[in-house]
């Protein structure tokens, strides 16, 4: 008996290794998610939002906690909110590989969740490229209609992809400007 680790043990050890796997599954996860299930030959950038990443951080950190708290009080209360905890903690997980941005050769998807907004490349009146040196960009968007979105860059946009971006905003007829931001 000496050698048979205590429930109490068991949920400590399963925090410490969630806890040390985190920083792979919240930084892998939602990209691979994204990069796998939503891939299109068509696509020239595939983003995956911020909020992704973070909503993956909270339901592991409550994951987490729920687990430590399990290790210090086991009662039919605990066990009962421990599971709602771990059920709405797996409902966040889910929905934090649900969002994505492309920008496509025919169009650009927003996905929010489970709502879906399009903007055609012929919709499109003008693209602005504001950039700082040293940094990432931004891009704006404004359509015929006077609808404005931004799409800022992070690591996945290539040089082959600003390009694509310029070419396609040209070769619709929407105006490119790209300038330096203004301190």
């Amino acid at each position: 008996m000496l050698n048979v680790l205590s429930p109490r043990a068991k949920l400590f050890i399963f925090a410490i290794v969630l806890l040390l796997l985190s920083p792979i599954i919240v930084f892998m996860l939602p990209f691979t998610i994204s990069q796998t299930f939503y891939f299109s030959k068509n696509n020239i950038v595939l983003i995956t939002p911020t909020y992704n990443f973070i909503m993956l951080f909270l339901a592991i950190a409550l994951i987490i906690l729920t687990l430590v708290i399990l290790g210090f009080k086991r009662n039919k209360y605990s066990y009962l909110i421990s599971l709602l905890v771990i059920v709405s903690s797996l409902v966040l997980g889910y929905f934090s590989v649900l969002s994505y941005t492309a920008i496509q050769n025919t169009q650009i998807v927003f996905k929010d969740f489970h709502h879906q907004t399009t903007h055609e490349w012929q919709d499109i009146k003008e693209v602005i490229y504001e950039y700082e040196i040293g940094t990432v960009g931004t891009y704006y968007f404004q359509t015929k209609n006077n609808e404005k979105f931004v799409i800022e860059e992070n690591g996945q946009f290539s040089p082959e992809g600003k390009s694509a971006i310029y070419n396609l905003a040209n070769d619709n007829g929407a105006s490119f400007i790209e300038r330096e931001k203004v301190k």
